[in-house]
């Protein structure tokens, strides 16, 4: 049997030699929308719990429009252009309206990479900005959320007439979804804030793992996403949200609008129905893609595909992660936890809890499960570093020794689809 996985911008040829019974899922994709603008106009003018967009445009004063960063990837440049010609239809042209790329403490567009991600026009006739989570001049202080967390953000923002928070939905492994609140914390959101809300993940002791209700498909009890909800309705703009959720191949799935988190509560009930796919019993082998590029950009995102396919393995057994992570780790707090080797990361973030020591956390707990092989164009060292082995062209073909192929798992895209046990 063969099967092709999504690797960077290509696909890796995989041979599993003559077994039968091998289960393929993560490919089957909803139908794509026949005409995703026109669908666009129609969620701006019936939304979800919230005016029809046209009545809350304000006449005067600034408008901000809030994208996700290149990690998100989707149908970004498609649908924002269809919202900003309706804005200007509207009265709230280029000379009102900013985009506002939220970065939260992602790093920013390269040459070339923001008119991929938006398009060439839009970069020339409006003012496109990328949020700077590192810039104290830049930020506003807005109090403080239930949980604690002082609320910093993006002053020019937080004094717009009106913020219309555009993002991406799908599965988050520890804020439960993306999107809509995301956008604003941690997207246009201070250091300190972000540090302080994703510091939720994990419980009163941070070595000894993910906090309750953080995790992939979950909102209610989930700390984090509270946490983001609250922040972002701190923010003192009025905000509108506009949601969607892409195939592979950044076709348009599904979109809605309105209320930011009623309208993201319905595109996650949408994600939830079609990219969770049920197991009836566990694998001894998951063999996955991170869906490529931009998904498989470092090994900061490719952790989350692996998180995913963990619900589907069996405890002790093999995964085979085809992740390229082209720029490497990604996060040099997530490379500083395993500075003292695998073992010493819970001490080490018990020490001293940085940005993403709740991905070192959730690394070092999927390591010491499973046995876990990466395809990446990472230095064998580097991978050794984080208890992961390098899975070299044809070593399938011994890990998979005596694996017979009903007791083979395949997803095509595990950024994207969750396995859930029955």
């Amino acid at each position: 049997m063969q099967c092709a996985l999504l690797y960077h911008d290509g696909a890796l040829d995989i041979d599993l030699g003559e077994r039968r019974g091998v289960v393929v899922a993560g490919n089957v994709y909803p139908a794509p929308l026949s005409d995703p603008e026109r669908s666009c106009i129609e969620a701006f003018e019936k939304p979800v719990g919230a005016p029809a967009l046209r009545k809350i445009i304000p006449r005067s004063g600034s408008i901000s429009v809030l994208i996700s960063d290149l990690t998100r990837g989707g149908s970004t440049g498609r649908m924002l252009a269809g919202l900003l010609g309706f804005l200007e239809a509207h009265g709230a042209g280029p000379e009102r309206v900013s985009v506002v790329a939220a970065l939260g403490m992602h790093r920013g567009f390269r040459q070339g990479e923001l008119e991929a991600h938006v398009g060439a026009d839009i970069v020339r006739r409006w003012k496109v900005l990328e949020h700077d989570a590192r810039d104290a001049a830049s930020l506003l202080d807005v109090g403080t959320t239930p949980a604690g967390t002082p609320c910093l953000f993006n002053r020019a923002v937080a004094e717009s007439s009106l913020v219309i928070v555009f993002g991406a939905v799908s599965f988050h492994y520890f804020a439960g979804y993306g999107g809509a609140r995301k956008l604003i914390l941690p997207g246009i959101a201070g250091e300190k804030t972000i540090v302080a809300n994703h510091r939720l993940s994990l419980g009163r002791d941070p070595g000894a793992g993910l906090a309750r209700g953080c995790r992939s498909g979950e909102l209610e009890g989930n700390p984090v996403h509270e946490d983001m909800l609250a922040g972002a309705r701190l923010l003192g703009a009025r905000t509108f949200a506009v949601n969607s959720v892409s195939g592979a191949s950044g076709s348009v799935l599904f979109v809605n609008a309105g209320e930011l988190d009623a309208s993201h509560r319905a595109a996650c009930d949408f994600v939830s129905a079609h990219f969770r796919f049920p197991v009836d019993r566990l694998y001894r082998a998951v063999i996955v893609s991170a869906g490529g590029f931009p998904r498989d950009i470092n090994l900061l995102q490719s952790h989350k595909s692996l998180r995913h396919a963990s619900n589907a393995l069996e405890e002790g057994e093999l995964l085979l992660a085809a992740t390229a992570c082209p720029e490497g780790i990604g996060s040099d707090s997530y490379f500083a936890a395993f500075e003292s080797g695998r073992h010493a990361v819970p001490d080490t973030v018990r020490k001293s809890y940085t940005l993403n020591s709740q991905t070192a956390i959730s690394t070092c707990e999927l390591t010491e499960r499973f046995s876990i092989y990466l395809r990446s164009m990472l230095a064998d060292d580097l991978v050794a570093r984080f208890g992961l082995c390098p899975w070299k062209p044809g070593y399938e073909e011994y890990l998979l020794e005596g694996i017979a192929g009903e007791d083979i798992l395949v997803i095509a895209d595990a950024s994207r689809f969750l396995p859930v046990k029955r």
